[in-house]
């Protein structure tokens, strides 16, 4: 039994959940100080980690893991409390936009003061790079916590910064009390709402484009919201080299030629020898396509950060929605939450 095992942990691993509920190699321990809901929607998190934990840079993202009815699932957030509060008390924060229909988000709300959870290391590049740079701030929705942990944490202000935040309403602006207090305090810093209600997104660009003489912008939120004020500032002159990116969602492109015409895609999934040939939505992930045919593919964070839904591609082709990048129409290991399908496939689950 050892021998099938990758290491001495996971061979013991029963014995080390009997002795530590809710155990996972590789992963740290957090417990749960408090919550509290920062608007409708929106809930954050205050953790105190495990010393072991290495730390973040302000930006970054980990990935949450939860046991929920004898199985682990996890999602990925990014830490939205400044740096300082790792640093002086071993805590941090993370604010979750809670979905009431999904099946992860809704356990954060019943979690008890106390509870232990488990989290990764913190991962991801999007991070503030250039502090003497003059910048600006876009986020929309969950995209303003990376973007508050960044501006929270600076100590330093050596050149003006503007953050416009998109938001529907004040009352739907998560972290806007801290924000607020660090325009007030901070004179190189300004925070400027942009209310989705009352203002287009057309607006906003022509806003962005006047503070297009900025050296460094970076985006954060839905795929779509994004993409547009980035080919916005490109098309005014913006290298696209000063546009640093996160998006939360993933862009699903036109399907292809054929499919367009008409034809349907099929894949067969195949899992302990039996093969289910179900017909695929081409403008949707192969995962969600598995779970909307009855079958239960392993997957965790369903951004392609995790690798938990990794499976082997026999044959056929798809496309990585992060990059755009195609696939070979080989043999080879893709993620079913990041690939979209673009010619008959075989999966082996």
């Amino acid at each position: 039994m050892l021998g099938n095992q990758s290491s001495l942990t996971l061979y013991l691993l029963p014995l080390m959940q009997q002795l530590v509920p809710g155990f996972l190699p590789g992963h740290y321990r957090a417990r749960l100080l408090c919550r509290q809901w920062q608007t409708a929607d929106m809930l954050q998190l205050s953790f105190k980690v495990s010393g072991r934990w290495p730390g973040f840079v302000p930006g970054q993202h980990l990935l949450l893991t939860l046991q929920h009815q004898g199985r682990y699932i996890s999602r990925t957030f990014s830490i939205c409390s400044p740096l300082s509060l790792w640093q002086s008390q071993q805590q941090i924060q993370l604010c979750c936009k809670i979905n009431r229909a999904g099946e992860f988000t809704p356990l954060l709300n019943q979690l008890k003061n106390g509870a232990v959870v488990n989290i990764s290391t913190a991962q991801g590049d999007f991070y503030w790079q250039q502090a003497a740079t003059a910048a600006v701030f876009v986020a929309a929705g969950s995209g303003i916590t990376p973007v508050a942990a960044m501006l929270l944490s600076q100590r330093h202000w050596l050149t003006p910064v503007s953050l416009f935040y998109r938001c529907r309403g004040a009352e739907n602006a998560a972290l806007l009390s801290e924000l607020q207090q660090l325009a007030a305090r901070q004179p190189l810093f300004t925070l400027a709402l942009s209310d989705s209600r009352t203002e287009p997104a057309e607006t906003l660009q022509q806003r962005l484009i006047n503070n297009s003489d900025a050296r460094q912008f970076y985006l954060c939120g839905p795929a779509a919201f994004m993409q547009q004020m980035r080919m916005a500032l490109i098309h005014n002159g913006v290298n696209a080299a000063q546009i640093r990116q996160e998006q939360f969602g993933l862009a699903i492109t036109a399907p292809a030629d054929h499919t367009a015409a008409g034809m349907q895609l099929s894949a067969s999934f195949i899992r302990a020898g039996i093969s289910t040939k179900v017909t695929l939505n081409p403008q949707q992930s192969l995962l969600q396509n598995a779970e909307q045919h009855g079958l239960a593919p392993r997957f965790g964070c369903r951004m392609g950060v995790c690798f938990q839904c990794v499976c082997d591609k026999v044959s056929g082709q798809v496309r990585d929605l992060r990059s755009g990048a195609l696939s070979g129409h080989g043999a080879e290991q893709i993620q079913l939450c990041v690939s979209q399908p673009l010619t008959e496939l075989v999966i082996k689950l």
